[in-house]
C-alpha cells in the first residue's frame, strides 16, 4: 500500500496576498503578511514564548524582503529565545548579553533594504564600530565609552560631520535591537550634545564651470607603447557623457544618485522635461527618490543641447531607450565621484569640492536670478525649506554687484 505525500500549502501563497484587501492580514505561526495601501505587503513577526512577548516589522516586499527571508529570521528569533530562556535570562533584557557584532550583521542585513547609503554604513561599520565594540555585550557599550570614541575620532582629523554619521550608525543598532527587546537601554541617547561649525561650502564660479564642461568633461585614449607612445586622442562619446554628468547637477540640480537613475522614457526633449522618478545607488535601480517623491522638472536652455548629443549618440547605438549613464542601458555606473575627481583635475581646479557642489551651484545661480526659495526647494526635491536654504550661498561675483547697487 503505498501512500501519497500532500504538499504543505502555505498560508502566504500569491494567491492568498492578492486576494487580501489594505489593511487586512495573513499570519502563521507568529509570521504576519499585512497589505499596505500602495499594493505591497510588510513581513512583521508577533509572538510570545516562555512569558516574553517578541514583536518586530522585518520589511515590505517593495523592499524585497520574501517569505523565506521572512522565516529564516522569525527562525533565528526563535531560537534565540529558547536560548535565553535556557540561559535563564527570561523576564529581563534579551540583546543585552549579546555581542554588539551579532546585531551590528543584522542590522546591516536589514539595512540592505531600508538605507539608500548601505554600503557607507557597512564601511562604517567595519572600520570604526565592529573593532571598537565588536566582542562587546551590548549591555556594556556605556556612554562614557562611546564619547571616548567620538572625541579619539575628532582628534584625529576626523570631519565632525562623519564622527556623527558613526554615532547615528551606533544608535540606529540600538533601536534596531530594541524593537524586540524593549528592556534594552540605548546609550547614545545620552550623549552630551556637541554643536559643529558647518563646513563652508563654496559654489563653482562661471570659469570653473566653463572649465568643467570645456576642458575637464573631454576624455581622453593613451598610446601606451610604440612609436606614437603618449599620445592622446578624444573619444567623443565619452566626453558628451561626461557633459551630460555636470549638467544634469549644473543646470538641473539633480543629485548623483539621480543622474545615474535616469533613463530616455523620463526625458522629453519635445516637451522640455524630465521626471525624476528614481535613482541608482551602488549599481542597484531604486524605484524611489531620496525623499520618496517624484518631480517633474524643466530642462533649460543650457542643458538642452547636452542631452539632444547624447540622444543622438545613442540612437546611431539602438540605445533609444534605457539609462542614460551605463555602457548597455541596463546596468548603472556605480557612482559618479570618482569620474568628477578626474574632470574637475583636469579643469585645473584645487581639490576639496566633489560632485554635490554642482547642485550648490545651481541653487545659488537660480537665487540669484530672484526665483523664489520654495520654488528651488520644489526643484532640489528637499522635504524642509530649511535644506535648500543652506544651499544658496552668496558668491564674490554676487556680493560685488551687491555694492555696486548700494553706491
Amino acid at each position: 500500500m503505498t501512500t501519497a505525500t500532500k504538499k504543505r500549502t502555505s498560508a502566504f501563497s500569491e494567491k492568498a496576498k492578492k486576494e487580501l484587501a489594505p489593511g487586512q492580514e495573513i499570519s502563521e505561526n507568529g509570521l504576519i503578511y499585512r497589505k499596505r495601501k500602495d499594493g505591497y505587503g510588510t513581513w512583521k513577526y508577533d509572538f510570545t514564548q516562555s512569558g516574553e512577548r517578541h514583536k518586530m516589522v522585518i520589511g515590505s516586499d517593495r523592499d524585497g524582503i520574501t517569505l523565506s527571508q521572512a522565516r529564516e529570521i522569525i527562525s533565528e528569533v526563535r531560537a534565540r529565545a529558547i536560548t535565553d530562556r535556557v540561559s535563564g535570562i527570561t523576564g529581563r533584557s534579551t540583546q543585552s548579553n549579546r555581542p554588539f557584532k551579532d546585531v551590528a550583521h543584522e542590522f546591516l542585513r536589514w539595512g540592505e533594504t531600508h538605507y539608500q547609503d548601505h554600503r557607507h554604513n557597512v564601511s562604517r561599520m567595519k572600520k570604526h564600530l565592529l573593532p571598537l565594540f565588536g566582542d562587546t555585550q551590548l549591555g556594556d557599550i556605556t556612554t562614557a565609552m562611546i564619547e571616548t570614541m567620538r572625541s579619539d575620532l575628532k582628534r584625529d582629523g576626523m570631519n565632525p560631520q562623519t564622527v556623527q554619521r558613526i554615532v547615528s550608525l551606533l544608535s540606529g543598532t540600538f533601536d534596531f535591537a530594541q524593537k524586540s527587546d524593549s528592556n534594552l537601554d540605548n546609550p547614545t541617547t545620552r550623549l552630551s550634545r556637541v554643536k559643529h561649525q558647518k563646513q563652508e561650502i563654496i559654489p563653482f564660479t562661471r570659469q570653473e564651470t566653463e572649465a568643467l564642461l570645456n576642458v575637464g568633461a573631454r576624455q581622453y585614449t593613451t598610446v601606451t607603447r610604440g612609436p606614437n607612445k603618449g599620445q592622446k586622442t578624444e573619444i567623443k562619446a565619452k566626453t558628451i557623457e561626461s557633459r551630460v554628468i555636470i549638467g544634469l547637477a549644473l543646470f538641473a540640480g539633480l543629485r548623483a544618485s539621480e543622474v545615474l537613475g535616469l533613463t530616455w522614457e523620463n526625458v522629453d526633449l519635445e516637451k522640455g522635461r524630465l521626471h525624476i522618478k528614481q535613482v541608482a545607488k551602488e549599481g542597484i535601480i531604486r524605484k524611489s527618490t531620496k525623499s520618496y517623491k517624484p518631480r517633474v522638472l524643466s530642462i533649460t536652455n543650457s542643458l538642452k543641447p547636452l542631452l539632444e548629443d547624447l540622444r543622438q549618440l545613442h540612437a546611431k547605438a539602438g540605445r533609444e531607450k534605457g539609462l542614460l549613464l551605463s555602457t548597455d542601458g541596463i546596468k548603472p555606473y556605480n557612482q559618479i565621484q570618482v569620474m568628477f575627481g578626474r574632470m574637475r583635475k583636469q579643469a585645473g581646479i584645487e581639490a576639496g569640492r566633489g560632485y554635490h557642489v554642482l547642485r550648490h551651484t545651481f541653487a545659488t545661480r537660480a537665487s540669484e536670478k530672484n526665483i523664489d526659495l520654495k520654488t528651488i526647494q520644489k526643484w532640489l526635491g528637499h522635504a524642509s525649506i530649511t535644506t535648500t536654504m543652506e544651499y544658496v550661498h552668496s558668491t564674490e561675483e554676487h556680493l560685488e554687484t551687491a555694492a555696486q547697487k548700494l553706491d
